[in-house]
C-alpha cells in the first residue's frame, strides 16, 4: 500500500507506564492519495531493523563512544562530609564526663 519509509536519522527516547526505555525513530511516509511524492514525518517505536539501516549508525557510534568514556573515568571515592564548625572540635563519647 505504501511505499518504503525512509528513515531521517532523528531519534528520540520515550519511557513507558512500567518504567522501561523505548526507542523512537522518525521516518518519511508518503501521503496517501499523492501524486506529487510529498511526505510527512512521523514518529514510531523502532525495531530491531532499524539499529541495521544507514542513517541510524551516529546513534551506534554514540553508543560506543558513550560506553568508553563511562568506564575509563577515575573511580569515584566517597569521603566524609564534616559539618562546618566541628573540624577543630575535640568529640567526647557520650556518657564520659569531659573534665573527668
Amino acid at each position: 500500500m505504501f511505499g518504503a519509509a525512509k528513515l531521517t536519522g532523528r531519534f528520540w527516547f520515550r519511557k513507558t507506564w512500567t518504567g522501561k526505555l523505548v526507542l523512537l525513530v522518525e521516518e518519511e511516509r508518503p501521503r496517501w492519495f499523492s501524486r506529487s511524492g510529498l511526505t510527512k514525518l512521523r514518529w514510531r517505536d523502532a525495531r530491531l531493523l532499524d539499529l541495521a539501516e544507514a542513517p541510524m549508525r551516529t546513534l551506534m557510534t554514540l553508543e560506543r563512544s558513550y560506553r568508553a568514556d563511562y568506564a575509563a573515568g577515575p573511580a569515584r571515592v566517597l569521603q566524609a562530609v564534616v559539618p562546618p564548625g566541628t573540624r577543630g572540635a575535640i568529640t567526647t563519647p557520650i556518657g564520659t564526663a569531659a573534665n573527668a
